[in-house]
């Protein structure tokens, strides 16, 4: 897995390096470029949103995030910069 940054709004999430389209930020549709960070698969855990299905990448011990979807708060990596405004 390889970390993406959005290059408008900062927001970070890690994806499948094999996906060939340059992917887009979930939250303000940016264009993301990679970080250089990468993590294997079995270092990271996948949680699904019980609000709206989507899926994403979690940590332990990380603080709440909320669902750029849903209403729903958990931990997780993807995240938005500290500081940072939408």
């Amino acid at each position: 897995m390889k970390e993406f940054e959005c290059k408008r709004c900062g927001f970070l999430i890690y994806l499948s390096p094999k996906d060939e389209n340059e992917p887009l930020c979930p939250l303000c549709r940016g264009t993301m470029g990679e970080t250089g960070d990468e993590k294997k698969t079995k270092e990271l855990q996948i949680y699904k949103c019980s609000e709206c299905g989507r899926t994403f990448y979690v940590k332990h011990g990380e603080k709440p995030y909320k669902c750029p979807f849903c209403n729903q708060t958990f931990s997780l990596t993807p995240r938005i910069k500290q500081g940072e405004r939408l």
